[in-house]
């Protein structure tokens, strides 16, 4: 009889890392099915990742400090949210605010969990923790070597907007915006210069 697909998965009879760097590691497995046949699947293993959602105050109300980022994966130009990998030692909250510090220049009073998600499971067990940055004080970037971003903070409704438009193709900035959304912390509508109060 077939195994349950909601307790259990095919083992793996053998894998071996193909490839490494830096955070990554290219792994082939090979998995038994039910009926004794082998078969193959690469994947990546990750060390873990953040994304920031930065919310700046400003007398015309809220907005959020995206990145643009030179992204070669699809030969272009993407506007994110900031993020990164989770360095060695490092706590999810520790790299958020190291990463929101080094890729917007900003430095946050206060930092909350927002969620995780897998960021794509059927290529990498990469888990991104998902966190809001309030209380921003510009204290300058401090990019990594090769790093190509520019920083551009975004009315907060605007960003909305261009969610339900279609015209927010970054998957984890997407999934940020619209559970903060969710939780009270932004708003279709322009709100005076406080944020509202998540419950």
């Amino acid at each position: 009889m077939a195994s349950d697909p909601d307790t259990q998965i095919r083992p793996v009879v053998d894998q071996r890392v193909v490839h490494r760097s830096g955070p990554f590691e290219v792994v082939l497995q090979r998995i038994r099915s039910e009926d004794g046949a082998e078969f193959e699947r690469t994947s990546i293993r990750h060390s873990g990742a953040v994304v920031i959602l930065p919310l700046l105050e400003t007398p015309s109300g809220t907005q959020v400090v995206m990145v643009r980022n030179e992204r070669h994966a699809i030969g272009g130009w993407l506007e994110e949210l900031p993020a990164g990998g989770i360095d060695a030692g490092e706590t999810p909250v520790e790299a958020a605010a190291r990463e929101l510090r080094e890729e917007t220049g900003y430095q946050a009073a206060t930092i909350e969990p927002l969620g995780w998600f897998y960021s794509s499971p059927g290529l990498t067990n990469e888990r991104m923790e998902m966190f809001v940055a309030t209380g921003l004080t510009h204290v300058g970037q401090d990019l990594d070597d090769g790093e190509v971003l520019t920083v551009h903070p975004v009315p907060a409704g605007d960003l909305l907007d261009r969610i339900d438009s279609g015209d927010v193709p970054d998957g984890k900035s997407m999934l940020c915006l619209l559970l903060a959304r969710k939780q009270g912390y932004v708003s279709d509508r322009p709100c005076p210069s406080s944020l509202p109060n998540p419950e």
